[in-house]
């Protein structure tokens, strides 16, 4: 069995951590003028995911998650997540899936951010037969699509590799999220 390869993950994690550390005056792409204020605050909505392991995909085994997303367009921010498969609850198991890490949000235009991340992946499960649980890493890239208002669309994959199984999981998604307001 094969575990998260580190030189894999500190591959993906390191374009973020290096444009993060170029100071913290760095900042989006976009030019600073009176209409380019960034929306700075906390990312939070809503998705529903597809997992995909080996190709394969598991729409039986469906997530709903809630994110948070630190927003500090061109500064790494903190980037949560909590979820469950429904799916897996109405076969008579509670299961819960979270992820911590760094999003590195960047405002490509002044309605569209793009969101790499990198970070760890808890997952458990209980159920009447007993219950366990297992860590891994994660490396995502999201888009957040918003408008004048204080709502957009999220859509986004991550790959997962927990356990020691060596099988990873891309998870596709697709939600809702509160923009907050330009500062």
């Amino acid at each position: 069995m094969r575990t998260a390869s580190p030189l894999r993950f500190a591959l993906l994690v390191a374009p973020l951590v290096i444009a993060g550390s170029r100071g913290a005056a760095q900042t989006s792409p976009l030019p600073h003028d009176s209409r380019g204020a960034k929306p700075q605050g906390w990312l939070v909505g809503g998705s529903i995911g597809l997992p995909v392991t080996d190709g394969i995909a598991s729409p039986d085994l469906f997530t709903l998650a809630v994110h948070w997303t630190q927003l500090r367009p061109g500064r790494l921010g903190a980037d949560f997540a909590l979820g469950t498969m429904p799916r897996v609850i109405t076969a008579g198991a509670a299961v819960g899936l979270a992820t911590g890490g760094v999003a590195l949000p960047l405002q490509l235009s002044p309605g569209v951010l793009l969101l790499p991340s990198a970070g760890v992946t808890l997952a458990g499960v209980a159920a009447v037969e007993g219950s366990g649980g297992t860590t891994g890493l994660n490396a995502g890239l999201s888009a957040v699509i918003f408008g004048a208002g204080s709502v957009g669309v999220r859509s986004g994959v991550t790959w997962h590799r927990v356990g020691d199984t060596g099988a990873s999981t891309l998870l596709w998604e697709l939600g809702l999220v509160r923009i907050p307001r330009p500062r």
